[in-house]
């Protein structure tokens, strides 16, 4: 049994600890980058109102590009979904939009927290802000291991919420606009998917893991 098998094959509950556990280390580390230039930890993620409503905002913005381009271009969106099936085997059995909503918040949440919150800031410490925008941004796309487009696109959705970030100050915008993207991505991607046969294995069970 291959790695891509194992992890298809992974119980949901054992996933979710780990991306769970992944999450609480990213968030932990981000915060310790953040206060390493002597900034209070209270300061690290705020709760204003307004916040929240840029997040809901940004993330908006993001999931009407991506839908209206998967429209435009239906031949580049499926090659996109083909293209990133070795890196969500554990999509082959359909997950609930619970599961979804907690795997797309612990990427919000721990992504930002280190890359934005934690190696963005404490690089703008020494560098340009615009120099630290990029390398936060690349090691946000290196970490996701896909192909050089995906790459591509990762690094300038990352670019996108360090700018964001750096524009607003606030963490939570970006956690909002990262977590809430990623429930419709990490949804249409599960679809397109099973629409396209990428998992296909007759007499597989094809109800949704809950």
């Amino acid at each position: 049994m291959n790695d891509k098998t194992a992890l298809a094959d992974l119980p949901l509950s054992k996933l979710l600890s780990f991306i769970g556990a992944q999450a609480v280390c990213f968030t932990a580390f981000g915060a310790v980058l953040w206060a390493f230039g002597d900034r209070p930890l209270g300061a690290f993620i705020t709760t204003a109102a307004w916040e929240i409503g840029y997040g809901v905002a940004l993330a908006g913005v993001l999931i009407a590009i991506a839908a209206a381009l998967s429209r435009i271009f239906p031949a580049w969106a499926d090659w996109l979904v083909r293209s990133q099936a070795g890196n969500y085997p554990f999509l082959k059995q359909r997950l609930s939009m619970a599961a979804i909503i907690f795997i797309s918040i612990c990427a919000g949440l721990g992504e930002e927290a280190l890359f934005r919150g934690g190696v963005q800031v404490l690089l703008g410490d020494y560098l340009p802000v615009a120099l630290a925008i990029l390398i936060a941004s690349c090691a946000f796309a290196l970490i996701h291991f896909a192909q050089p487009v995906i790459s591509a696109m990762i690094f300038l959705i990352g670019a996108i919420f360090g700018l964001v970030y750096w524009q607003t100050g606030s963490l939570l915008t970006v956690v909002i606009g990262h977590a809430v993207y990623d429930v419709y991505a990490l949804w249409a991607l599960q679809e397109g998917m099973h629409r396209l046969g990428v998992f296909d294995d007759p007499g597989e069970d094809a109800s949704p893991v809950r």
